[in-house]
């Protein structure tokens, strides 16, 4: 029985334990080929061009093994290697993407689920079922599992302990042999032993032809250093020392943890981090790296690639670094020699001068869609002042782009600008979310926060987590809770609270009503003058029986409303981030386009806001868990486990879509967002086994109102276009059984 490997992802991290693993299981273990030309020629099988190029190459490299007709493919789904981190999501969705981008049977797929921080008990169960369908015994696959853990430990031991890289490791303890080059690269390299350059990176990038043997090469100029040269216990004891360290994303504790492995014992003389183009994680550790690097006065090189990185350009930048890096060596020796007093490297002087910090504490904080008067209702009520609510506008997106990372997804740029403007009217405390998990959300915090005093600001950040489970998290909740608002938290702080999640969930219901609306009114704008009056009668109220008279005199005044007579609207369903979806100045106010189209009627149709989380998250409500359970089942012939953000939920919803009366569907996501670009693979699959119309929306700071009024109304064009074929294949077949009868 023929078992195929793609060589891709964690093959170059877990290929002895997955080798021996099938081998002891009596599976013959075929591999596809090492990347080439070829491949990347092949590149065209992968449906979407947004995954980074570690996952698109996962495409034509399992295509190869199926032409090589292997009875099995084997990737395992990777959500965690240990309690407190996770996976990348792509790891966790690469055999969902695999399996519906090359439609291929679900039977063909081996993916034991690899979980040991949310249930241990189940990979092992998940390796047991892969060793069943293989047909080996409980007994067999517990050895099996033995020896590939003692074959594991000892690839890790190898490169650590004999200073290997993993392709080295590969040949020597597995015996899968790797390129070997005949001549030099550079005939004109001189070997300096005295440089030492650390080469951080994923392995599945640094080691594949995508990176033009960049180890390699720099081996012919300088010492170098990999990550899997690192022990790994000397790599976790660096990470403790961090606030971010141990619930990093597996493999970028790997990387993470060398370079400050390397850095802290003035191991290398300057840093490379190698980086896939949309790389989502190493846009977060980056951002960690680059503050590292500086503080230790070491130069810092991030070269991204992809399928489009031409060979001499990336040469030509790597050389102009080491020369760089080589001349200022020796100017500051000499510095040095002349003038022993004077520090090797002056930090830059802050680009902003912050006011003097006030003995009050005043807040500031991002908003999020309508949020902004419900967070006013809590920050600047009598218990503390605050900053804001600001509105986002094109300035918001400036500021925040100037400082945030190339690669890092819009609503971190969006919020990084929001705070530099309280931060500049006043604010000397910011406010943030936390929580971490599969999405990049979870580092908001750290990022912005090192960003923004890297920017020269001064102020204390906040962050705000789950109390939940209460067991662990509510004394660590109630200390933020005391720094915000003192002693003082008790009653009325509980009662803020509380108002302010009513006039939160009241506006979503208001919204609700509003698109429903703007479907059927007579006179255009009606319901939107309505609505805004609502807002701003919400805003002011300062007790429940306030805000509640205002929404019953809004639900008047929209019963009042005249409206259209004709055919139905067409029902379209936003999905996607929830950001992207709940924030109109980052989609555009998309939700207004489609609602007020000249000759198309839309009501928009949206799930995913922040009351749904936090009925189903913090409340567990029974009806927010009832309909969760049902979007999952409805995902699951696609997609089984949760990627992160609201990628299971954008398979669901859309999955559901034709049942629950939804003509269209509209992912909105910013871009690099990895849980909807796994979503965005699989949905390929999902509209063409439903045949429902997808519009796919990927927003950033460059995106043009225009073009997306553009796209919009093509995309209601073809719902008109769908609806009037099936009323002419209803008039056909009508008239086709009057005939027979």
């Amino acid at each position: 029985m023929q078992v195929g490997i793609p060589r891709v992802l964690s093959f170059f991290y877990y290929l002895p334990f997955y080798k021996v693993f099938l081998e002891r299981l009596g599976a013959a273990v075929v591999l596809s080929s090492p990347t080439g030309p070829r491949t990347l020629e092949n590149l065209t099988v992968c449906p979407t061009d947004e995954p980074c190029i570690s996952v698109k190459l996962a495409f034509p490299h399992t295509l190869e093994l199926v032409e090589k007709k292997v009875d099995f493919l084997f990737m395992p789904t990777l959500v965690s290697r240990d309690r407190y981190s996770y996976y990348c999501p792509k790891h966790i969705g690469a055999p969902a993407m695999l399996r519906n981008g090359l439609a291929l049977p679900e039977d063909l797929f081996l993916t034991p689920q690899i979980d040991w921080r949310c249930n241990p008990r189940a990979s092992l169960d998940s390796l047991a079922a892969a060793g069943r369908r293989l047909g080996a015994g409980e007994r067999q696959t517990r050895a099996a599992l033995r020896d590939a853990w003692r074959c594991q430990n000892r690839f890790s031991a190898a490169t650590a302990e004999q200073g290997l890289t993993f392709p080295e490791a590969l040949e020597k303890v597995v015996g899968i042999k790797s390129f070997k080059r005949s001549h030099p690269y550079n005939r004109r390299a001189r070997f300096n032993r005295s440089l030492r350059v650390g080469v951080a990176g994923h392995s599945y990038i640094l080691y594949d032809y995508i990176a033009h043997n960049l180890a390699d090469r720099l081996k012919e100029h300088a010492v170098v250093f990999v990550p899997e040269m690192v022990p790994p216990r000397a790599a976790a004891r660096v990470l403790a020392g961090t606030s971010y360290g141990k619930e990093l994303w597996s493999f970028e504790q790997i990387i993470v943890g060398s370079a400050l492995y390397w850095l802290h014992q003035q191991m290398i003389d300057c840093l490379i981090l190698l980086s896939p183009f949309e790389c989502g994680p190493e846009a977060v550790i980056e951002v960690f790296l680059e503050e590292e690097a500086r503080k230790h006065g070491v130069p810092l090189l991030i070269l991204t690639v992809d399928e489009q990185t031409g060979e001499a350009g990336l040469v030509t930048r790597l050389e102009a670094f080491l020369d760089t890096v080589t001349a200022a060596g020796k100017t500051v020796q000499k510095v040095l020699e002349k003038k022993p007093d004077l520090p090797a490297a002056a930090s830059p002087g802050p680009r902003f001068i912050p006011p003097p910090v006030p003995e009050t504490r005043v807040l500031g904080f991002p908003t999020l869609g309508k949020l902004g008067g419900a967070l006013a209702t809590i920050f600047n009520g009598e218990l503390v002042k605050a900053v804001g609510p600001l509105p986002i506008t094109r300035l918001t997106t400036e500021l925040g782009a100037a400082l945030a990372p190339e690669f890092i997804c819009y609503p971190l740029t969006v919020t990084v600008g929001q705070m530099r403007q309280c931060l500049e009217a006043g604010a000397n405390t910011l406010v943030m979310v936390g929580g971490k998990g599969r999405c990049r959300l979870g580092w908001y915090a750290e990022m912005q926060e090192t960003l923004l005093r890297r920017a020269g600001y001064d102020f204390e950040m906040l962050v705000i987590n789950s109390p939940l489970p209460l067991n662990k998290n509510y004394q660590p909740f109630v200390k933020v809770m005391r720094q915000l608002f003192g002693m003082r938290m008790g009653r009325r702080a509980a009662w803020s609270a509380l108002l302010a999640f009513y006039k939160a969930a009241l506006t979503e219901k208001a919204e609700e009503a509003l698109y429903v609306l703007r479907a059927r009114e007579s006179r255009r704008g009606e319901a939107d003058r309505t609505y805004r009056l609502f807002l701003a009668e919400a805003k002011e109220a300062a007790s429940l029986g306030s805000l509640t008279a205002a929404f019953r005199r809004f639900k008047q005044s929209c019963a009042l409303l005249p409206r259209e007579n004709g055919p139905p609207p067409f029902k379209v369903r936003l999905i996607g981030e929830i950001y992207a979806v709940f924030e109109d100045y980052v989609n555009h106010e998309i939700a207004r386009t489609l609602g007020t189209l000249k000759d198309v009627r839309i009501e928009v149709e949206r799930e995913i806001t922040v009351i749904n989380w936090f009925r189903h998250h913090i409340l567990h409500s029974p009806a927010a868990l009832r309909r969760y359970r049902q979007v999952t089942r409805a995902a699951r012939p696609y997609l089984h486990d949760m990627v992160g953000g609201h990628g299971l939920e954008s398979v669901g919803l859309t999955a559901l879509a034709p049942r629950e009366g939804i003509d269209g569907v509209v992912h909105l996501w910013p871009f690099t967002c990895m849980p909807e670009i796994i979503a965005q693979s699989i949905l390929t699959r999902v509209v063409r086994d439903l045949e429902i119309p997808l519009l796919t929306v990927i927003i950033n700071e460059q995106t043009g109102e225009a073009g997306l009024q553009t796209r919009v109304e093509s995309f209601a064009h073809v719902l008109r276009e769908r609806r009037e074929e099936k009323e002419v294949r209803k008039r056909c077949f009508s008239w086709v059984s009057m005939s027979e009868a």
